[in-house]
């Protein structure tokens, strides 16, 4: 009976020990996302074709409350006009850090990553305004 309990008293202790460092190693992945509602990159630009009023463009991205599997808020704003929306990383890389740059179109900028050791920018979602519209919208896809 003593050598029962002291069995089960081991194997306790063993799976104890091993859920307190896959809580720890979870705390660890968590902590490479930023925290929600965090601004992770911005961008603006003046638009020049309304000389009357001054207005720009602007986004910003920000983690969602679902961060951990990569998902982001796009805040777009074109003067007094704005408009939201959500993208996904890829899969593989959630964990990838959205940097923006201007796009060839007027108004436009590209959401896009680089990979680590790789100054390569992979564009990936596009945000564009104008008077009447903003659209936002995945132009490649990508696979890990």
């Amino acid at each position: 009976m003593k050598k029962t309990a002291l069995f089960f008293t081991a194997i306790s202790s063993l799976l104890l020990t091993s859920c307190g460092n896959n809580s720890r190693v979870k705390e660890q992945v968590q902590s490479q996302f930023p925290k929600p509602g965090t601004t992770v990159a911005e961008a603006q630009m003046p638009v020049t074709d309304d000389a009357l009023n001054h207005f720009t463009f602007s986004i910003k991205v920000i983690a969602d409350s679902d961060i951990s599997d990569g998902i982001y808020d796009v805040d777009a704003d074109y003067g007094p006009n704005f408009g939201e929306g959500k993208f996904a990383m890829p899969k593989g890389i959630e964990d990838a850090k959205p940097i923006i740059r201007k796009g060839g179109e007027p108004y436009t900028f590209i959401i896009g990553f680089r990979l680590p050791g790789d100054t390569t920018f992979n564009d990936y979602f596009q945000v564009s305004c104008s008077k009447h519209s903003t659209k936002m919208e995945y132009i490649k896809a990508y696979t890990f």
